[in-house]
């Protein structure tokens, strides 16, 4: 019997702990769906990472980021100056290759200083067709770059991807919610203990289990986002957990997007492979042949002369369509710089610091928002099938 004053605060907390571990497993574990009908389950996370994942762009977009603001702070000069040799070494190519091809005696013929006027007249031209691509793009941005189908888009594709984020940003909460069940458990084991050696009714022990397991969920997530504003109990401080650490995840939150998701490789090819990819194309095939009309002006009349105002026409359409071909792939080369213009890993940080509370929990709370109760639900049975193991292993003592 003295045994019991002890077995039981013991084993209570124990399942406090073991009831909040599994609970919090059952978050993240496993990515795929496992098991036989009713009894297969998946983690709640991975089952749910697309609408998990929309809420955190939804977030970001409305009160972490200004995309047009940040693609605004890209200078087209420095992306001319960076793209621009690579750029003026394709048309060169490009033109002579075309001009070589199709007309070779045209092109053997033509004066060199001709041909020196029409590339230095082209490498001017590269920066403008900059240019114009810039300010298109940051006009109809939202077309070109959609952050939303990015970011879900990723999520969905590797769910483990979520687990990380939401990890990263949770961990200290959730090794909480885990130790904080032992406490909790151990404590309200104690009355338990009491009762038991008084009177030992047959179902104390289980029915307490179920108790047990509900409160200790519930008790440790109250704690993580209750209260939302800090409060002051004599000497005490009470404020959420989560809440109080809103410098450290803003941090880790920024970090893992701008090396994760919305790194400036991934912008680009968002914006190179997205649904207006085909448009992107036709706006430098636009811009190329503009630029091609304006440097060859000199030998336009020479082609046209001796060709036809059609072959002219073919001439440049041939040139412009190769040259929409090489812009995109040169793109990749502004990742650098892209990356330290947007400082979107500042910009996340600085603006997740700065939000109220009741905005800032909805990182981590979408987590346990519309699961809290399946969360709390199995936490309690499982304290109840704990609670006859014990019964039956102390009736056995």
């Amino acid at each position: 019997m003295a045994w019991d004053w002890v077995a039981i605060p013991v084993v209570s907390g124990l399942i406090g702990w073991g009831t909040n571990a599994l609970a919090i497993k059952m978050l993240f574990a496993p990515l795929t769906r496992r098991g036989v009908g009713f009894l297969s389950w998946q983690g709640i996370m991975p089952a749910n990472a697309e609408r998990m994942a929309t809420i955190c762009v939804e977030l970001m977009t409305s009160k972490l980021i200004n995309t047009r603001a940040l693609f605004r702070r890209i200078d087209p000069d420095r992306v001319a100056n960076i793209i621009g040799p690579a750029l003026e070494d394709h048309a060169q190519s490009i033109v002579e290759a075309v001009l070589a091809a199709r007309f070779p005696r045209l092109w053997q013929v033509m004066p060199e200083a001709l041909k020196a006027k029409a590339r230095k007249r082209m490498q001017a031209q590269i920066p403008v067709v900059v240019d114009q691509l810039m300010t298109d793009l940051n006009k109809d941005l939202d077309e070109f770059l959609d952050i939303k189908a990015l970011v879900v888009g990723a999520f969905v594709r590797d769910r483990a991807l979520l687990n990380e984020f939401f990890w990263r940003c949770g961990e200290a909460e959730f090794r909480f919610i885990s130790i904080s069940g032992l406490y909790f458990g151990a404590l309200l084991g104690i009355p338990v203990a009491i009762l038991w050696v008084i009177a030992q009714p047959g179902w104390l022990l289980p029915i307490t289990g179920l108790l047990v397991g509900w409160v200790t969920n519930w008790l440790a997530l109250k704690m993580i986002f209750e209260p939302l504003e800090p409060k002051q109990v004599g000497p005490f401080r009470w404020h959420g957990l989560f809440l109080k650490r809103q410098a450290e995840v803003s941090e880790a939150y920024a970090a893992f997007f701008a090396e994760r998701i919305l790194h400036p490789q991934a912008l680009t090819h968002a914006v190179l492979e997205g649904p207006a990819a085909d448009r992107l194309v036709g706006l430098v095939q636009v811009y190329a042949g503009e630029a091609v009309d304006t440097a060859a002006s000199l030998a336009k009349p020479v082609v046209t002369l001796a060709l036809g105002s059609r072959a002219w026409i073919d001439l440049k359409a041939s040139i412009s369509s190769r040259l929409a071909q090489v812009v995109p792939a040169e793109l990749d080369r502004v990742q650098d710089y892209a990356g330290e213009a947007l400082d979107l890993e500042g910009e996340l940080e600085r603006n997740l610091k700065s939000l109220p509370y009741e905005d800032f929990e909805q990182v981590l709370r979408p987590v346990f928002k519309e699961d809290e109760t399946t969360l709390i639900a199995v936490g309690a049975a499982l304290g109840g099938v704990a609670g006859v193991i014990q019964l039956v292993l102390l009736g056995a003592a």
